[in-house]
């Protein structure tokens, strides 16, 4: 991972992290999600949406990119938990790397950073949802040591709902024990 920095992201990163969204959308859930869902989140989650997203973060919100040689080839997004699990108190809300930046080790910093954040705010907790049929996202957060909470929901969308499309949450109850924080200081 040599070369790679994780940092806040800012307004001025809203363009890049939308090409890294839909690229990586576009690459995971082709097949998996209905072609209504994958062109309308491009064009409902686009530059503009991030930029609106990356002006107001705060609040325990935060938005982190993974640059390599001053490009965005990843990011995550974190905060308080959305909807109720109880146990839960955080959140990792969109985890995204390019395919061809996979497998080296940035998922794992951007999440760690995240993680850490959450920690900073007290949401010693988090929860992260997942689609069901998305084996490579699952093993991934599996891989992290989250377990499966038992928790599924229907894919929303647009008012839509898609009840052949579910999401699975996995969680991690105390993220202090989690071993991929390998910053000391944060495992109080």
């Amino acid at each position: 991972m040599t070369g790679v920095r994780v940092r806040e992201a800012g307004p001025d990163d809203a363009e890049q992290v939308a090409q890294v969204q839909a690229h990586t959308w576009r690459g995971a859930y082709l097949g998996m999600l209905p072609h209504e869902v994958l062109i309308g989140f491009g064009e409902a989650q686009g530059s503009a949406f991030w930029r609106r997203v990356l002006e107001r973060v705060g609040g325990g919100d935060a938005v982190l990119v993974a640059e390599l040689d001053h490009h965005v080839v990843g990011f995550v997004s974190s905060g308080p938990i959305r909807e109720r699990i109880p146990g839960y108190s955080g959140e990792f809300y969109a985890l995204y790397v390019l395919p061809e930046a996979q497998g080296c080790g940035i998922g794992t910093a951007l999440i760690a950073k995240a993680g850490r954040a959450l920690i900073r705010q007290r949401w010693i907790s988090a929860a992260v949802w997942v689609l069901e049929h998305n084996d490579l996202g699952r093993r991934f957060y599996e891989g992290l040591g989250g377990l499966p909470l038992g928790v599924a929901k229907t894919l929303g969308y647009r008012g839509a709902s898609y009840p052949e499309i579910r999401e699975v949450a996995y969680g991690w109850p105390d993220l202090r024990r989690a071993p991929w924080l390998v910053d000391e200081r944060d495992r109080r």
